[in-house]
């Protein structure tokens, strides 16, 4: 009805398509739900969150004008997983370092004694 062609409907519509469970955590905290369902479902959030990202990406390039086919939104979905953890791993191993150097520097011991 506003005459979009097919490419920026497909951006419109990646960003419509990420959904917000926020509400359903809620009510699944307020009726008692197990812990685990409540984690299933943030995850499953966050990979609704992921996939609309890159749809986004890939749209918004072709209303740039990129032609890209669905070997393309492929190979760039699998670039961003693998690119997310190696980057998070990483983060994770910092983290670790940091952490495991503070527990060192408050365990004192005195080697004179």
């Amino acid at each position: 009805p506003y005459g979009w062609d097919f490419n920026t409907c497909m951006m419109v519509g990646s960003i419509l398509a990420a959904t917000d469970p926020v509400a359903v955590v809620s009510l699944l905290k307020d009726l008692g739900a197990s812990p685990v369902l409540t984690m299933q479902i943030q995850g499953e959030s966050l990979l609704n969150d992921g996939t609309a990202m890159v749809l986004f990406t890939v749209a918004y390039g072709m209303v740039a004008g990129t032609e890209c086919g669905a070997g393309c939104v492929a190979t760039f979905l699998l670039k961003s997983t693998i690119g997310a953890s190696v980057l998070g791993a990483f983060i994770g191993w910092l983290f670790y370092l940091w952490i495991r150097q503070a527990n060192n520097n408050l365990n004192h011991s005195s080697s004179i004694i």
